[in-house]
């Protein structure tokens, strides 16, 4: 993480490939000029999980950088003032990091979507400014206390004020009493200058690694360590007599010592006692001490400074300069009581023991057989010559320790009461032993100049080993991670990704290589792509050192890699520009998806697709047809090649899919049909394309079932509709015969009832979307309205049904139906008298007149033409749905029912 002076953070990965887009921790908002520009920092404090900064303005913010891994409710229960920043899409990515647009597009709040990104960071502002303006202070210096030591489980940022105190602000002020700034009444344990002189104000500030003290250095050159609550005070040390000036930089060395350092004066390490320690680099030559006396301060020519950085660790402070890079710890205590002369402790004695072995002096087996007289005495000094080696880095001292403890061990192998000799397994000190051992190799190989790290046995621990081996092979040392993996037998997911990288690394080396200068250079050089690819396969296996043809005990060399090695191996082999060793390794491997997105990467889609149907994933599938798609520009031509290339050469699921997909989208309401039936023709499923057309007509009638102005883009919508069908249904042959000669009777009716519109000049006499027999009952329900014309319509409703085919008694049952709604009830007793017996009898009538609320007399009219022996029934049931009772009873009677008289 990298931040400017204008607040500008940078962040990057261990390949210097940038994280986040830059974005600034604190923006400058006085004036339209200034939107989006940084605001100019006084201090900014990188920590572990973010950066903490503080502006000229008395403003700060601090920033908490989060990945996947995260429980994504941590940054759901932020601040509601904070705002997010995400990686940006390719598209953006690729302005300048320096362009002040990209600065101010990152700057504003990003959106979650369903997962968070891989990386993201938070920005939470705190109103430091309006408590420094109401409260009349400034603050000196800040410190941030990581949230795994926060009570409040997110970080907490201290800054010391003009006035001697300390302020602490937490990461909520939106819901936090006032504004989640807290002032700790401090003056009383730090810069209290016993009544002489205004209180000293902190100028610097730094927690411990373990998040329990802080160190605090004031403006009389008083270095105060005190708790995490300022509750108790650990140590004081005064350092006027070397320098009047604030240090340039502070930090912990480990969690019991406070190292300084100043300019041109060298770098101070303080004790948890007071102890301290000066070290001069460059032309440094002052002395620093307690007491005022004669010691002074000398300077050399300032010209030949020396910069010196400090970089606190867990157990030590990393001291950078332009040339080295060193590291200062303080003396374990193991070590010190191992080394320190005159010791009496167990391991001490057990060293000395081995020591006069190596020299074959006779007394060796007398002092370590006096070790073993004590119960647990031997196993302490094992224990202790153990750890003592491992906090060493001197390989001569890291032998000359685990010799003392090998030869501890073999004194407690021969010992009858020893645990190892009566449960038959080793001890749990040679488990140590060999554990160290291990550790000690894998230090000593990265601690060389050629991979330069300076890792201590605590850091190793605390990163674990399948950190260091991701360490290697993300900062470029594939092939000592995958040793590194081998040789501490770490799981097989962790051997199998170091060979991967390893075989990557191997690839891409041969393809860099243009010139050959040596034997192996020219071997690369001349290996075709069958060869590499065969090497690769040997590294992916461990089998390169002829070391996995020979299965050994336990070791699965001859096991299937885990899934996405060799596609890995294969995307590497792409992006050197070695398709054949690509497509070479893909055919290896077993995993599917992993297969699937490398075939994909390179290109290969169709074969893609072919392994996601063979592995019956729809997802796969759905996967492979949506990257094929974004292979082609998004016009009409790209839509249609895309759909061409699925059909011709992707599987069968595949183009199944593909169609439902459109099929769901058309039916869903898309306007955008045309790919569907562009499928179904290409696929020769004419029938499904005609009746996929005929449900677009469909559409549009529910659409809006009332007339609007729009009614007749509507109807030229459907005769087009239909026409298409028509069309397509004829090419279906005699499949879709049927289909055909319905779609063109819908034409030729849509096309006669625009006749008749044009006709009448009125839309109620054919209203579209109304099927033959609606047209027909509103024909005869438009000539109440047109009396003089009512012949007229009565025949073009005749010559309707009879070229409909309509029957004849559903024509009767519309006419009724018609002129009873209608009103027109002289007509419908001409029309009933027209015949003496209607197909549809009287009784339609009777019920059409009884409905309508005509007199007794027109009733009866009906009723009484219905003389039949069967007809006494469907009487009886008129009379009543009348409410002629008496006649009703009179029906009853003639019937003999007893049921309807009572």
């Amino acid at each position: 993480v990298v931040v400017l002076r204008d607040s500008l953070v940078l962040s990057y990965d261990l390949l210097g490939k940038r994280v986040l887009p830059p974005f600034f921790a604190l923006i400058d908002r006085n004036g339209e000029r200034n939107l989006g520009k940084g605001m100019d920092l006084l201090e900014a404090r990188i920590f572990e999980g973010g950066v903490a900064v503080l502006g000229v303005d008395m403003s700060s913010a601090v920033v908490e950088f989060l990945d996947e891994h995260d429980d994504p409710s941590y940054a759901d229960e932020a601040d509601v003032t904070s705002r997010r920043i995400v990686p940006l899409m390719p598209s953006q990515s690729d302005q300048s990091p320096s362009d002040g647009k990209e600065g101010k597009l990152s700057a504003s709040a990003s959106p979650f979507f369903l997962a968070p990104p891989p990386h993201y960071a938070i920005i939470t502002p705190l109103p430091t400014a309006m408590y420094a303006r109401s409260n009349h202070i400034a603050f000196r210096c800040i410190a941030i206390l990581p949230r795994q030591y926060a009570p409040s489980c997110r970080p907490e940022l201290f800054l010391s004020t003009s006035d001697g105190s300390v302020v602490v602000s937490e990461l909520h002020p939106s819901t936090s009493p006032n504004g989640g700034l807290t002032d700790i009444d401090c003056r009383s344990k730090i810069g209290d200058t016993g009544g002489i002189g205004p209180i000293a104000p902190i100028v610097s500030m730094s927690f411990a690694p373990n998040g329990r003290f802080l160190a605090c250095f004031t403006s009389n050159s008083i270095l105060t360590v005190v708790s995490t609550t300022f509750e108790s005070k650990v140590l004081e040390f005064n350092t006027s007599s070397g320098s009047s000036s604030p240090p340039r930089s502070m930090g912990w060395c480990g969690e019991d010592s406070v190292v300084l350092h100043w300019k041109n004066l060298g770098v101070l390490m303080v004790g948890p006692y007071g102890d301290w320690l000066r070290f001069s680099y460059g032309n440094d030559s002052a002395v620093i001490g307690h007491g005022g006396g004669e010691d002074g301060l000398k300077r050399k020519n300032p010209s030949n400074e020396t910069e010196v950085y400090l970089v606190p660790e867990i157990d030590c402070c990393r001291i950078v300069t332009p040339t080295s890079v060193e590291i200062l710890q303080r003396v374990p205590p193991g070590t010190a009581d191992l080394l320190r002369i005159g010791s009496i402790e167990p391991g001490a004695l057990l060293l000395d023991a081995s020591d006069a072995f190596d020299s074959g002096s006779p007394n060796a087996d007398e002092a370590a057989r006096s070790i073993t007289q004590q119960e647990g005495l031997l196993e302490e000094a094992i224990q202790g010559c153990i750890t003592a080696a491992a906090g060493e880095f001197d390989v001569k001292v890291q032998k000359r320790m685990l010799r003392a403890a090998s030869y501890g061990l073999h004194f407690s192998c021969k010992d009858e009461n020893s645990p190892c000799r009566n449960t038959g397994r080793p001890s749990a000190e040679a488990v140590t032993f060999v554990k160290t051992a291990r550790k000690l190799r894998v230090l000593n190989a990265i601690h060389r100049p050629s991979i330069g790290w300076a890792m201590t046995a605590s850091q190793f621990d605390s990163v674990s080993p399948k950190g260091v081996v991701a360490r290697l092979m993300a900062s470029g040392k594939p092939s000592l991670a995958s040793s590194v993996s081998e040789y501490l037998k770490l799981g097989r997911k962790v051997r199998d990704y170091a060979r991967a990288m390893k075989a990557a690394a191997f690839v891409g080396s041969c393809s860099t290589l243009s010139c050959a200068n040596d034997t192996m250079s020219r071997r690369l050089i001349s290996m075709t792509d069958s060869q590499i690819a065969e090497e690769a396969i040997k590294i992916i296996k461990g089998a390169e050192n002829g070391k996995g043809d020979i299965p050994r005990k336990g070791e699965p060399n001859l096991t299937p890699p885990s899934p996405g090695i060799y596609a890995s191996v294969a995307l590497a082999a792409h992006r050197a520009g070695r398709k054949g060793v690509a497509d070479l390794l893909i055919m290896l491997e077993d995993g599917p998806a992993d297969k699937v997105h490398a075939l994909l990467t390179i290109g290969s889609y169709v074969d893609a697709a072919a392994v996601a149907a063979r592995a019956r994933d729809p997802d796969l599938i759905y996967v492979c047809i949506d990257a094929f798609e974004q292979a082609f520009s998004k016009d009409e031509e790209g839509k249609g090649l895309h759909i061409a290339g699925v059909i011709n050469k992707f599987p069968i699921e595949a183009v199944n899919m593909l169609t439902a997909y459109h099929a769901l989208t058309a039916g869903l309401g898309s306007r955008d049909f045309k790919p569907l039936i562009n499928i179904l023709l290409r696929r020769q499923k004419y029938l499904e394309a005609g009746l996929q057309m005929s449900k677009r007509v469909a559409a549009l009638n529910r659409t809006s079932p009332h007339y609007s102005t729009t009614s007749n883009d509507r109807e030229k919508l459907k005769i087009e509709y239909l026409t298409e069908a028509s069309r397509l249904f004829e090419l279906g042959g005699k499949e879709c015969v049927f289909q055909k000669s319905c779609t063109d009777e819908q034409l030729d009716l849509l096309a006669y009832q625009e006749q008749l519109r044009r006709t009448y000049g009125a839309y109620e006499v054919a209203p579209p979307s109304s099927s033959v027999t609606s047209t027909i009952l509103s024909i005869l329900k438009f000539a109440a309205s047109e009396p003089r014309s009512a012949h007229r319509i009565f025949a073009d409703a005749d010559k309707m049904a009879k070229k409909y085919k309509v029957p004849e008694k559903r024509l009767w049952y519309v006419k009724v139906r018609a002129f009873s709604e209608s009103g027109q009830w002289p007509v419908l007793r001409n029309f009933a008298d027209s015949r003496s017996k209607p197909p549809i009898g009287m009784k339609p009538f009777a019920l059409a007149a009884i409905k309508g609320g005509q007199s007794e007399v027109e009733i009866m009219h009906y009723i009484n033409r219905m003389q039949g022996q069967a007809d006494g029934e469907d009487r009886y049931d008129l009379f009543c749905e009348a409410g002629l009772w008496k006649r009703a009873l009179e029906e009853a009677v003639k019937l003999g029912d007893g049921r309807r008289i009572a």
